[in-house]
């Protein structure tokens, strides 16, 4: 299935898009850490649909910078609508497309936060692993950094990854990949997952670890070092309607299954 750019700017400009949201929990206290932010599309006559149905149509239509700037407007506006109902949002984190890094997101966002008179340190910028080969992909980065805004790597373990390119890596978190945290339990997996929370401290990041699902595979990935997690155990994507709830529900030792 693919959607042409027509399809992809009408659902930027009929309002066919919205975000879900996804609790992230500390994992020592169990509190409520963050959220991810991500994208669906209303389609008119295929239903509700998920990013991966389209989301490599997007770059490829040339519209990245278009629905980035749809994604921070809308993550913005509606954590500043939980701010001024006193509901914290720690931070929230939203997936980019490698190739729309840059000066322009990086204006694109700043904006965003400022008109919703969010701090854009609370704001997070998700890559992919391949970001870390391109020299000026992380100099970009870096200024994301320097303007406040955190940056993570997204999917660590789950592609090509050389460790010695890993030293001056411009990241202040590092993701694990449902792939690998829902085989933990496995001595290679484990070993990775160790190997990840090694490398991200010593670069002074914290771990998520995506897929959570169970308080098996909570309590593993948080022996194994694992700073926060993320999953169905807490949480599945829901709308903005819901998140209160959601964080409500999160026990105060993070053990407590949602009831949805």
């Amino acid at each position: 299935m693919t959607f042409s750019a027509a399809e992809l700017r009408r659902a930027l400009e009929q309002d066919e898009l919205l975000l879900l949201y996804q609790a992230q929990v500390a994992m020592r206290s169990g509190r409520f850490a963050g959220i991810e932010c991500a994208i669906r599309w209303r389609h008119p006559t295929r239903g509700l649909l998920h990013a991966v149905l389209f989301v490599n149509d997007v770059p490829a239509s040339g519209l990245a910078p278009e629905f980035m700037r749809f994604l921070l407007r809308a993550a913005a506006r509606q954590v500043a609508r939980w701010r001024g109902r006193s509901i914290e949002i720690p931070r929230f984190s939203i997936n980019a497309w490698p190739m729309s890094i840059g000066a322009e997101l990086l204006a694109d966002a700043l904006r965003a936060c400022d008109e919703a008179g969010v701090p854009p340190a609370l704001l997070e910028i998700e890559t992919q692993p391949e970001a870390i080969y391109d020299r000026s992909m992380c100099e970009r980065l870096q200024e994301f950094r320097a303007a406040g805004i955190r940056v993570a790597l997204d999917d660590f373990g789950d592609g090509d990854i050389r460790f010695s390119v890993l030293r001056d890596a411009p990241f202040d978190v590092v993701k694990l990949p449902v792939s690998l945290v829902k085989g933990s339990g496995h001595p290679y997996d484990d070993a990775v997952i160790s190997s990840a929370v090694a490398f991200a401290h010593a670069i002074g990041a914290v771990t998520v670890a995506e897929g959570v699902e169970t308080l098996e595979i909570r309590d593993r990935v948080r022996d194994l070092g694992c700073d926060i997690g993320q999953g169905y155990l807490w949480s599945r994507q829901v709308e903005a309607d819901a998140l209160p709830d959601v964080i409500q529900t999160i026990a105060v030792d993070g053990s407590t299954l949602p009831n949805h």
